[in-house]
């Protein structure tokens, strides 16, 4: 662990309020070791037994607990929101199995079969350019096995709404972006009550009241607005690519529907959107169709266009759940209690979303300086494994630190990225495990330089 990370773990967790001062000083020492190996265990990280079992305590005591560790990194992330005239908020679910943890307390059935694990289920904040600025809200449960599952998980869309909407800065426009499992009457009704702007994947076609039957009718009447490309990431059967989208549009009432029983009877007035692409490559199986209903205006092709490319940033938080299990492999950890698997989670999830704005905000702010972010020794040393034939045949390394952009191609390119003329931008995956030989390697040059060892014959 560098000071930088201490730094940055300081600014982004030092609001946290455990009820117990000496508490925060050991959660900034996890939390900036988890981010400096976000993809190491716990004891790797830690690095000895005193501090891994200081760690375990941390997530053992009663005191701490998820909601007050992403509150804390929620606090840093408004900080980030401010003065940005838009902010788009992803919510999505992900299921967390521990199944070959026999001997974990409190998990709960999360698939077909014995599977055993949690659910999670979180908000992530970004720019309109992409860049995911960080969590504002957070829940984990493990499922009971009863008829009031469902229920509960249908409520969490609403509650979740509900817990970021306050926390947005006076100034800023607030829009929730979420998928099929979001498609439900009583979001919409929720929405319309609180008076935050939504765009919802719509998950079927549904009855309205009009003039049109059904959303595909109304849609079918909807003359074409325009076209639009949008970039799609890639994917383990196919390369990331470009999409060319015809978009349609008009505006939909809601009805409700018989299994709503909240307290909204009147027709929820919504804009859908409908982008399909056509002329898709053969090789693609599934061309894009997205049907979404939304508060926002809908009048024109751009304005239609801002609909459909906010949605498309919704992918980030797929990469943030994807870093999250791939990268921080939580999936792995053996805590043997739900209290002890949640703190955990939440602290990882601090460092997966940090390497996911690492990735995006290189591709924003490429001549930022990558001081920033690495330390000295962190930067020195991917300039020298970089540029080792050259040393070798007696040339100088370089003496001032790369950009943001370029630390994160040389880090990219420890993690087996090519960096060739048409490779494009570093993605997630080649950019923590390159960050993870970094660690090994600054851990090998610091030991070296403490010892005396390097120059010796």
């Amino acid at each position: 662990m560098q000071p930088v990370d201490l730094l940055w773990a300081t600014q982004e967790c030092g609001g946290a309020e455990f009820g117990d001062k000496r508490l925060t000083p050991r959660f900034i020492k996890v939390a900036a070791a988890l981010a400096a190996q976000p993809t190491a265990s716990i004891p790797l990280a830690l690095q000895g037994w005193g501090e891994t079992k200081g760690g375990y305590r941390l997530f053992d005591n009663p005191k701490v607990t998820p909601n007050k560790i992403i509150a804390a990194h929620a606090k840093a992330t408004v900080r980030r929101v401010q003065g940005q005239n838009i902010i788009l908020v992803a919510q999505d679910t992900m299921a967390v199995s521990f199944n070959s943890h026999d001997d974990t307390q409190g998990l709960g059935p999360i698939g077909p079969e014995s599977s055993r694990g949690l659910f999670v289920h979180s908000c992530l904040a970004g720019r309109i350019d992409g860049t995911p600025l960080g969590l504002l809200h957070q829940k984990m449960w493990a499922r009971t096995g009863t008829k009031e599952d469902e229920e509960k998980e249908s409520a969490r869309w609403i509650e979740a709404m509900r817990a970021v909407k306050p926390q947005i800065p006076d100034g800023t426009r607030l829009v929730m972006v979420g998928d099929r499992e979001n498609d439900f009457f009583g979001y919409f009704a929720a929405v319309a009550e609180e008076q935050v702007d939504a765009i919802v994947r719509a998950a079927h076609d549904r009855k309205l009241q009009g003039q049109h039957p059904t959303l595909a009718a109304a849609l079918a009447a909807a003359p074409p607005l325009g076209t639009l490309t949008v970039t799609v990431p890639r994917k383990p059967d196919q390369p990331e690519r470009e999409a060319s989208l015809t978009l349609f549009a008009t505006t939909v009432e809601l009805p409700p529907t018989t299994t709503y029983r909240g307290p909204h009877k009147e027709p929820v007035r919504l804009n859908a959107v409908c982008a399909y692409e056509i002329d898709a490559p053969q090789e693609v199986q599934n061309p894009i169709r997205w049907v979404l209903l939304t508060t926002l205006p809908v009048a024109d092709a751009e304005q239609a266009a801002a609909v459909v490319r906010w949605y498309s940033l919704r992918w980030r938080i797929e990469r943030f759940h994807y870093t999250l299990k791939s990268g921080c492999q939580i999936e792995n950890l053996q805590l043997q209690t739900e209290r002890r698997l949640e703190n955990a989670i939440a602290t990882y999830s601090i460092a997966a979303w940090r390497i996911l704005w690492l990735t995006y905000e290189a591709r924003q702010n490429p001549d930022a300086p990558c001081t920033s972010v690495l330390s000295d020794i962190e930067w020195k040393a991917i300039v020298l494994i970089l540029n080792k034939n050259q040393i070798l045949k007696g040339h100088r390394a370089p003496s001032n630190p790369p950009s943001l952009s370029t630390a994160v191609i040389y880090i990219s390119r420890l993690g087996g990225f090519l960096a060739r003329k048409g490779d494009g931008d570093p993605g997630v995956k080649v950019l923590w495990r390159g960050w993870r030989r970094l660690q090994d390697m600054v851990t090998m040059l610091q030991a070296a330089e403490a010892s005396g060892f390097v120059g010796k014959g």
